[in-house]
């Protein structure tokens, strides 16, 4: 789909979309409980319907009624065909946290990919489960999908995890432990990356019955032997999707707000609002929602990305648009994500006529005056929405090709955008 956007101010209210990362969580939660649960407000996109197909070919029933997702789940005792193939696109969630649910079962399960899936490691995952006792290997004997994964005997026990390269390989093992007889202690080699992503986990888990031990990140502990308990759960809106207005209220400067979003949430991507803050925009809270103005100049900053990966493509369309350089750093691992997006966001913006340097761990994004141009999307969900922004400022209008990448996270991102009054156009 090709989408040409004509420069135009924004200025309303739109509702954020559900959370992704919620969504992924509950189903996988919902499925391993035992009863029916009701998730309201689930975000169906392709990645979400990725992880709910995964979890039916284990086993559980999920029903779609209006706008709520009826669960039975398998109380822990995941069955599936033998050879069961599970198809995750281009989600990394899924494959990620659906092979060691599979590794519950006594079945072979082979998880497979999209071309881009089949170059995001998966080698750190392999390992703890390989560790855990369960036969987990890559077929491609690279380390990358497809997968296949043989259960049978998933006690539990310890594993040592680095957090560099994906939180999700943590979140994974800590939503399946309580199925485990032994339990599981994760024991977190160097850093950890993407923290909330974590928060989030824990936070679905204890939504759902379960508690589980963190120890300041470094290690985690989660009892065998528990059940999660089916329950009724509103997924919370995304602040990652609200990510894109944000950026365009600050790039404008006209007072914008975003509903539907919790002022206490453990989303990591709300800490965008404190760098709008910091960039020189005005914020006000009210109950779920968030109004953001701007009565000054945006100004560069140098940010810390470790735990707020998503965010970057976004930070760096403001960025374009603000006095001054902005350096993001500790972001080498969005090379592995939808597509190597510190090259991508870099060669996307210099169409625009906006210079960038980009490292092996960082971004550099120097603020100007950009311009209309005929831009890729790259198949990747969060460029595509960051180049919308960015053209709704641009001096003339611009063209996104392969803007249908939006799916993935937020169908209804054009549609929200036009509410706000945006210019846009379908192209064939």
């Amino acid at each position: 789909m090709r989408v040409r956007i004509t420069p135009s101010p924004l200025r309303g209210e739109v509702s954020a979309p559900p959370s992704k990362s919620y969504t992924h969580r509950a189903v996988i939660l919902a499925s391993l409980a035992a009863g029916e649960s009701v998730i309201e407000e689930p975000l169906l996109a392709d990645d979400t319907r990725y992880t709910i197909n995964a979890c039916r070919s284990l086993g559980a029933d999920i029903q779609h009624e209006g706008n709520k997702l009826m669960v039975s789940g398998s109380g822990g005792k995941i069955s599936a065909a033998e050879g069961q193939r599970i198809f995750a696109g281009n989600s990394g969630s899924t494959i990620r946290m659906i092979a060691p649910v599979a590794a519950l079962s006594q079945s072979r399960v082979v998880l497979d990919g999209d071309s881009r899936l089949r170059q995001r490691p998966m080698g750190d995952l392999l390992s703890a489960l390989g560790g855990l006792g369960i036969h987990a290997r890559s077929l491609g004997n690279n380390g990358y999908p497809p997968l296949e994964i043989k259960g049978g005997n998933f006690s539990g026990g310890e594993v040592t995890l680095g957090g560099e390269v994906s939180s999700q390989h943590i979140s994974a093992l800590l939503m399946v432990a309580p199925c485990t007889k032994e339990g599981i202690k994760i024991k977190i080699a160097g850093g950890l990356r993407s923290r909330p992503y974590i928060d989030i986990t824990l936070d679905a888990m204890q939504a759902f019955g379960v508690e589980a031990v963190n120890k300041d990140y470094k290690q985690f502990l989660v009892k065998g032997g528990q059940e999660y308990k089916a329950r009724q759960y509103r997924i919370e809106g995304d602040y990652s999707s609200a990510a894109y207005f944000f950026a365009a209220g600050a790039i404008g400067g006209q007072p914008l707000t975003v509903a539907n979003l919790k002022n206490s949430s453990v989303q990591g991507d709300k800490h965008l609002l404190n760098i709008l803050s910091e960039m020189g925009c005005s914020l006000e809270y009210q109950k779920e929602a968030v109004t953001l103005s701007r009565h000054r100049e945006l100004k560069g900053v140098s940010l810390d990305m470790s735990d707020y990966p998503d965010l970057v493509p976004t930070v760096a369309v403001i960025a374009a648009y603000a006095h001054g350089k902005t350096e993001m750093s500790n972001i080498g691992r969005l090379r592995f994500k939808e597509s190597d997006r510190l090259a991508t966001t870099a060669a996307e913006l210099s169409k625009m006529g906006i210079k960038s340097g980009v490292s092996d761990d960082s971004l550099v994004v120097y603020g100007g005056k950009p311009r209309g141009a005929e831009t890729s999307a790259h198949n990747d969900h969060r460029l595509a929405m960051s180049l919308a922004v960015a053209a709704l400022f641009a001096e003339g209008d611009s063209i996104i090709n392969g803007a249908e990448a939006v799916t993935k996270s937020y169908p209804r991102f054009f549609a929200d955008l036009a509410s706000l009054k945006a210019k846009l156009e379908e192209l064939s």
